[in-house]
């Protein structure tokens, strides 16, 4: 899970945890995945996809990613 840079680190890497926890919750009750088949991971601001200085820049920086290991 990601997020924008509004806010303060901490409130940001809890959002992005539950971001992601919200979207494996989602995956394992409606697509019935094994919810042991799956990690979750906040990472906060540290890694933005787009400049945090404009709102749709900012809108993408909201996101969740997969990443398959």
């Amino acid at each position: 899970g990601h997020t924008d840079s509004d806010g303060s680190d901490a409130a940001n890497l809890k959002l992005s945890s539950g971001r992601a926890e919200a979207v494996k919750k989602a995956l394992v009750n409606q697509f019935a995945i094994d919810p042991g088949r799956l990690q979750t991971d906040g990472k906060g601001e540290t890694q933005p996809a787009a400049d945090n200085k404009t709102r749709e820049g900012k809108a993408a920086n909201r996101r969740v990613e997969f990443i398959k290991i």
